[in-house]
């Protein structure tokens, strides 16, 4: 079976010369990956609609019954 990228697939990989461009350590490359500041106050909103979720659920619920539970 023939694909497109045949004449390429098996070219040699290129490293890049260690002596001009050393490897980055791992904690630093993780650190690329981590979360970033996009999602600025995302945590505070979270919490502010658990709390209103939670109390207003509080509110809401009846206790008269809470002995056959």
């Amino acid at each position: 079976m023939s694909s497109k990228y045949d004449d390429i697939i098996d070219l040699p990989v290129h490293e890049p010369d260690p002596s001009r461009h050393p490897r980055m350590p791992r904690e630093a490359r993780a650190a690329q990956f981590g979360a970033f500041a996009a999602l600025t106050g995302y945590s505070e909103i979270v919490e502010e609609t658990q709390d209103f979720v939670y109390n207003r659920v509080m509110n809401e619920t009846e206790f008269e019954d809470i002995e056959d539970i």
